[in-house]
């Protein structure tokens, strides 16, 4: 029996992440998996009808149940807007995570979505049964840059190791980005940037992103 159990909710002071619900299908499928913008270098096709994404959420439920897999939804507090999905997929000792966030005007909270992220890595690594999170990005997208701020280090490029669909590409190269319990300084490299994050928000204007 899979004993893995994730936090089912994280709130920060700007953000939620919780599991999806039914009623998230059309917020998902407009802002991220029915965006084309968002969905240019992911491993899966850009959802043509809310149907698809409504089976997503469905899947995303079974992954919950079996405790398998765990995605959630970020949404603002404020707002109630979804701009992010998180995904982590548990094989002890190690974990692959992804995340999936929105390009539009007024859904993207880049700065405090990274501190809710580093809240649930930091989780991670004091689960004994976890020495490993990593996670995969394009080569050409955007999420490469985001793995490096949350204190991930680049292991490898993996040469035709994915489809991109949406490129039109059989088997597009990646990159391995990774961060072991292990390594140096890991746990408190986490606890410097979420100091680091915190200090940005007491000092950063509403409405501004770093």
């Amino acid at each position: 029996m899979n004993t893995f159990s994730p936090p089912t909710l994280i709130e920060t002071d700007e953000l939620r992440m919780r599991p999806f619900v039914d009623g998230d299908a059309d917020a998902l499928f407009e802002t991220l998996l029915g965006d084309p913008v968002v969905t240019e270098w992911l491993p899966f096709p850009t959802h043509r009808h809310v149907a698809e994404t409504r089976a997503f959420i469905r899947h995303c439920r079974l992954g919950w149940d079996s405790r398998t897999r765990f995605t959630w939804a970020l949404e603002d507090l404020q707002t109630g807007r979804l701009v992010a999905a998180i995904d982590l997929a548990p094989t002890p000792p190690r974990a692959e995570i992804g995340v999936v966030t929105s390009r539009r005007v007024g859904h993207r909270r880049r700065r405090a979505g990274l501190t809710t992220l580093l809240q649930l890595i930091d989780w991670l690594l004091t689960q004994p049964q976890l020495h490993r999170i990593h996670a995969y990005c394009a080569l050409e997208g955007p999420a490469a840059s985001t793995m490096s701020r949350l204190g991930f280090i680049l292991e490898a490029k993996l040469t035709s190791w994915e489809p991109r669909p949406n490129r039109g590409i059989v088997a597009g190269d990646a990159l391995l980005f990774a961060i072991t319990r292990g390594s140096p300084n890991a746990r408190s490299r986490i606890a410097h940037r979420l100091a680091s994050r915190h200090t940005q928000n007491a000092n950063t204007p509403d409405g501004i992103e770093s």
